[in-house]
């Protein structure tokens, strides 16, 4: 998800941005055997919208496979919202429910490896989002027009806040069917490829929407507006239909500003390989927020703005979720940096791409002031946790990535690395450890220390040197790290020459060690390669 702009939102200097949900919410983060019995294959979603009583109602027909026998499973779904029933081989089938949690009862056993599928029908009027996307939920808007302007932002409180489903990240749905239903005169567009529409009540319209790929609860999306539709074509490693839904006065200006869809394609394409969705076409949907990375239904609302490195952060970043986040996907919140880490850094590899690595530096720099290096970048696990108290999982998480690149020194293997782990996580769910576990095999090299000096360390290593001139007229440096964890070590580029022509390596760790340089010699760290203080 896209990050706080703390010059954008001022109050940020007086209220902190955590929007962690306490109590029930840890129990959502639980993986209970009366979840884990199950895994959903299939979603098919009808929902009718209303923006006048901004309210919803509909039926997701929830297929799943049967992992463990059971009788009893449970589905999610915030306890404001209505179920009317739940059907199941044509039959009601009892249920109970107690706060956020629905317990369903089935008339029989199922037994491993079956296929089944059952029916919530459900209705209400769902969370208004507060401050979309982090504070999200639905959002009622009017264009200029008077129209109506409908989205839906839920990453951080999830999708039961309005979907009767299996909320957790850890279980995708490995395709979707939305049949979306809005009032007749505007657009409904949702994730996937258009498959139909057509009148189907007085006053309304239906848009099939179809996803051939897994796709994560709090990705599938809903946007409803006075739109006009600009279609295009990206011929890269696959033949990608893009589609572009814009309110109908802002045509013009869209067909220039989004020509920049296609460099993003040929730089993510080029470090990250095949966009991960190509059967699902990829589409940007203005809203009335600000952007989210909804899975081939890109949220954009930065008013067709570039930025000084003549890019649009939404279409960048937000694009660059749907190789990090939507295709390889973080089991449980508290990994969420392996989802804003990397695609934070797709920002500086996009203005490497195009302006090369100096530009690509001088960008990352202008991230870096936003490093706060207080906490960890990975919270606590089985809780839903989505509450992270600054901004490190994007700044810190990306000048981490920047560092290694560095230390490895060697840019043929780095980009190779980053490709292949596309290639060998496309489409699946992962942990932490399966990223560090990647990188020491695929590199040749141990990194497990540096992802837990760096994740799991707030503070930043400090480098501490001192130099004394020796009789002979040479220096001898002294140097070790502080503050860092047990056994970390780490090599350090040292520029000898004021015009950083000339340089060493050294490798420094909590010993203290010598290094014995010219008296005339500098002794710089390359703090524009490496997150030190």
């Amino acid at each position: 998800m896209l990050k706080f702009i703390i010059s954008f939102f001022i109050f940020c200097n007086t209220c902190s941005i955590s929007y962690a949900f306490k109590s029930e919410k840890k129990d959502h983060g639980k993986l209970t055997t009366l979840r884990t019995c199950y895994d959903v294959t299939h979603y098919n979603i009808q929902v009718k919208v209303n923006p006048e009583t901004h309210s919803i109602i509909g039926c997701n027909a929830i297929s799943f496979k049967v992992v463990n026998g059971f009788n009893t499973l449970q589905l999610d779904y915030v306890k404001d919202m209505l179920i009317d029933s739940i059907i199941f081989q044509n039959k009601p089938v009892l249920f109970d429910r107690k706060n956020n949690v629905v317990l369903v009862h089935f008339p029989k056993v199922m037994m491993l490896g079956e296929r089944e599928k059952i029916k919530v029908y459900f209705k209400g009027q769902p969370q208004v989002a507060l401050l979309p996307p982090w504070k999200g939920g639905f959002v009622w808007n009017k264009d200029a027009n008077l129209n109506d302007w409908v989205g839906l932002a839920c990453e951080g409180i999830g999708a039961y806040m309005w979907l009767p489903c299996k909320d957790h990240w850890s279980d995708e749905a490995d395709s979707m069917d939305m049949f979306l239903s809005v009032p007749e005169g505007l657009t409904g567009v949702s994730n996937g490829r258009l498959i139909e529409r057509k009148k189907n009540e007085p006053g309304y319209e239906m848009f099939h929407w179809k996803v051939v790929n897994p796709i994560n609860n709090y990705s599938i999306n809903i946007n409803i507006g006075k739109y006009t539709e600009i279609r295009d074509t990206f011929n890269g490693i696959h033949q990608v239909p893009l589609a572009y839904y814009v309110l109908e006065g802002n045509r013009d200006t869209a067909e220039k500003h989004f020509k920049q869809v296609k460099n993003m394609f040929a730089a993510f394409e080029h470090y990250f390989g095949a966009y991960p969705f190509y059967e699902d076409s990829y589409k940007l949907v203005e809203t009335s927020y600000w952007g989210m990375e909804h899975q081939s239904c890109i949220a954009y609302g930065n008013h067709y703005m570039n930025n000084d490195f003549n890019f649009d952060f939404i279409i960048i970043h937000e694009s660059g979720h749907e190789w990090f986040a939507n295709s390889i996907t973080a089991n449980d919140p508290a990994d969420m940096w392996i989802h804003e880490s990397f695609t934070t850094y797709s920002e500086a590899l996009y203005a490497e791409y195009f302006y090369g690595k100096q530009r690509a530096i001088e960008y990352l720099l202008t991230q870096r002031k936003k490093i706060v290096a207080k906490n960890a970048m990975i919270g606590p696990r089985d809780e839903f946790y989505h509450g992270q108290k600054d901004n490190d999982i994007y700044y810190k998480g990306t000048w981490m990535l920047h560092t290694m690149r560095n230390i490895m020194n060697d840019d043929s293997l780095w980009f190779a690395t980053i490709k292949a782990l596309n290639k060998q996580f496309e489409h699946k769910i992962i942990q932490t450890k399966d990223i560090i576990g990647f990188f020491n095999t695929h590199t040749n090299c141990r990194w497990s220390l540096f992802f837990k000096q760096y994740l799991s360390h707030g503070p930043l290593p400090e480098f501490v040197y001192k130099s004394k001139l020796n009789k002979n007229g040479t220096q001898t440096v002294t140097y070790h790290f502080k503050n860092i964890i047990k056994g970390f070590s780490m090599p350090v580029k040292i520029y000898t020459s004021i015009d950083k022509t000339t340089f060493i390596w050294i490798s420094a760790h909590a010993k203290q060690q010598n290094v014995t340089i010219a008296k005339n010699d500098s002794f710089m760290v390359a703090s524009e390669l490496f997150l030190l203080k």
